[in-house]
């Protein structure tokens, strides 16, 4: 393999195949990838494969694609790069630097089929009590994430049975209050971190702290404490009785009254609002600032 020959060929081919705006240097993803790679699940995140780098936006939203292991186990580069495109991931400036092909493996360590039976994509630490039997899976089909234990049953060539107990720990990337947090309070950037936490039953965790600045909170929170998603409310842009344009779009025309708001609403909320013109009240989306729409 040539690293340096092949990723500036295929950052040539991009640029061209995508008519990219001329650029001096620098790229919008790195995607580098080992003639070997065993993987935990099939379909598997294109991060488990590859190690990715530049845009961080870029780098999430291409790590997490979904390939499927070919049935032969090769991935082409070619393969590849249509499956990008045709997955969205296009107008980019991207260096790829691997093997014309590479063998995908799928890992059958217990780590691997405890990820598998519980869709868990972060980490989990299996502690097995006791020999690990030959043979295939056949029991459990799933563990919820966040169980304590449980027990794997193998089935051996020869159609011989055994069971495995093991003990489970589940951590994962969580957004952490970095003070106490009243309820109602409208988180900010500085208001929060994000950090490995345990995990002990599945729960809906904020893993990124875009997706908790600017909206308030359902409850007081102490510091170092979880963010959960269904915890939280989208900050109202509208209050209650404020002025508001009610905007109603048709095929061919749109007409814009005044009306009240007579909810308070986030963007994205439906709430009642009183045309003022026929002292109607409609439920209506709120679109902007002092602006909603009826859909």
């Amino acid at each position: 393999m040539q690293p340096l020959r092949l990723s500036c060929t295929l950052l040539l081919l991009l640029s061209l195949l995508f008519a990219l705006p001329s650029a001096a240097s620098g790229v919008d993803l790195i995607i580098e990838m080992d003639a070997v790679v065993s993987v935990t699940g099939n379909p598997f995140p294109l991060s488990e494969a590859a190690r990715l780098s530049g845009d961080p936006a870029l780098v999430q939203k291409t790590g997490a694609l979904l390939f499927d292991i070919p049935p032969d186990g090769l991935l082409t580069r070619d393969t590849l790069l249509n499956t990008l495109v045709a997955k969205g991931i296009g107008g980019i400036r991207l260096k790829l630097v691997m093997p014309p092909e590479m063998r995908i493996v799928l890992d059958e360590s217990l780590v691997a089929i405890v990820k598998r039976l519980s869709g868990w994509r972060w980490t989990i630490d299996v502690e097995p009590l006791g020999t690990v039997p030959p043979g295939r899976l056949v029991s459990p089909l799933s563990i919820p994430p966040g169980t304590g234990s449980a027990t794997l049953r193998f089935i051996d060539d020869r159609g011989n049975e055994r069971a495995l107990a093991v003990r489970l720990s589940w951590s994962q990337p969580a957004v952490v209050t970095t003070r106490p947090l009243e309820r109602g309070a409208v988180i900010a950037a500085a208001d929060v971190t994000v950090r490995d936490v345990r995990v002990m039953r599945s729960q809906p965790l904020a893993s990124s702290p875009e997706e908790v600045i600017g909206r308030s909170l359902g409850r007081n929170l102490t510091a170092g404490e979880p963010v959960l998603l269904n915890s939280l409310s989208r900050t109202p842009i509208i209050q209650r009785g404020d002025s508001v344009i009610i905007t109603v779009r048709k095929p061919g025309f749109l007409v814009e009254v005044r009306g009240e708001a007579l909810d308070a609403g986030a963007e994205g909320e439906s709430i009642r609002v009183r045309n003022l013109q026929s002292r109607a009240v409609i439920q209506a989306v709120v679109v902007g600032s002092g602006r909603v729409e009826v859909q």
